[in-house]
């Protein structure tokens, strides 16, 4: 099955709804715990205020495109209803909400569109460097301020080595399990990043591979994953099989990506 692509009217939506959560966000930055309202849900990871006030802006914008919309702080359809959606958008209105509460580099915006072969096109926004990536399926990467002027496209810096390779700050695999089957685990240097931005790190050539052995839920990932489809590069599992999406447990396990 051959991948879609995005129309111009949905990259500019996800562009814009993107550059809104994150200006949102950017002005919701908490300077005491008493700015924002916190909750524990029931896996254990936190959602506030803010995560809340991203997700109603970005369903406001991309709702009227009539695409469904699957978010971590929404209610997902049962599987039943959406294991026969064609196209949907896989959405994290705030993707490490940890790193935005302590006011710190690390969080971000992701939307991502998907269809049957996976995430087709993908933003990912940057509010602390004041940065939209973006690309996908037909798509080469590109940057953009929050504001959607002045798109530019990247070209990443020529492969270094040793390879610098990103992952978790929670990651605890040796560098061997981390590592691709094809690279020398002795030529690559690792180091923790923060959410979704490792996936953009690969794409402006600050990286070379991303790896993590622990559970991703598929909106933590998805947008990377089109990102990096506009450079041919493949996210896959620790078997080497492209992820799936829309599974009914909406959660990966494991992945590695790598332009080497």
């Amino acid at each position: 099955m051959s991948p879609s692509q995005a129309t111009v009217q949905e990259q500019h939506a996800a562009m814009e709804a993107a550059g809104a959560a994150a200006r949102i966000l950017l002005s919701a930055l908490p300077k005491s715990d008493q700015d924002l309202d916190i909750e524990e849900k029931a896996d254990g990871s936190l959602v506030s205020s803010a995560d809340l006030a991203s997700q109603r802006v970005i369903q406001d914008i991309l709702g009227p495109l009539g695409i469904p919309v699957l978010s971590e702080e929404a209610a997902a359809p049962p599987y039943s209803e959406r294991s026969s959606w064609t196209r949907f958008w896989l959405v994290d209105p705030l993707d490490g909400t940890e790193s935005f509460l302590k006011s710190r580099s690390g969080f971000a915006v992701n939307i991502a569109l998907c269809d049957a072969t996976g995430p087709i096109f993908g933003v990912v926004a940057d509010p602390l460097s004041n940065r939209i990536y973006l690309g996908g399926v037909g798509v080469p990467v590109q940057l953009s301020p929050l504001d959607g002027s002045k798109v530019r496209q990247i070209h990443p810096s020529t492969i270094q080595r040793p390879y610098r390779l990103v992952t978790s700050w929670m990651e605890e695999a040796k560098l061997t399990d981390l590592v691709p089957p094809h690279i020398d685990p002795s030529d690559v240097v690792a180091r923790p990043v923060s959410g979704a931005l490792k996936f953009c790190l690969l794409a402006t050539g600050d990286a070379e591979i991303h790896a993590r052995t622990g559970p991703y839920m598929e909106w933590d990932c998805a947008a990377g994953d089109a990102i990096l489809r506009g450079m041919n590069i493949d996210v896959v599992d620790l078997k080497g099989e492209r992820l799936r999406y829309n599974s009914e447990q909406l959660r990966v396990t494991g992945l590695r990506c790598s332009r080497v």
